[in-house]
């Protein structure tokens, strides 16, 4: 099974509820490395593929066992959209 963006339409009403409720959140939490992780992730590049983590597993395996790509330059590709 692929992973796809979900088909809906987000409206201004709907998108404003979603920050609102964030933002209610945010205001709760004293928690820095959580705040942290939250802001990593909303400001990270999203990834150029369509996979699951399990197909992903698979097509990294299945490299590395064809010397296609070494754990080195896997970790190295990935590292652009890591903090």
């Amino acid at each position: 099974m692929k992973a796809s963006e979900p088909v809906m339409v987000y409206s201004t009403t709907h998108l404003q509820g979603l920050k609102n409720r964030l933002i209610g959140l945010i205001d709760q939490t004293n928690d820095e490395r959580k705040l942290q992780d939250c802001l990593d992730f909303l400001q990270a590049k999203p990834m150029p593929c369509m996979f699951t983590e399990e197909e992903l597993d698979q097509v990294i395996e299945s490299a590395e066992r064809e010397g296609l790509a070494s754990q080195d330059e896997v970790d190295k590709m990935f590292s652009k959209w890591r903090h």
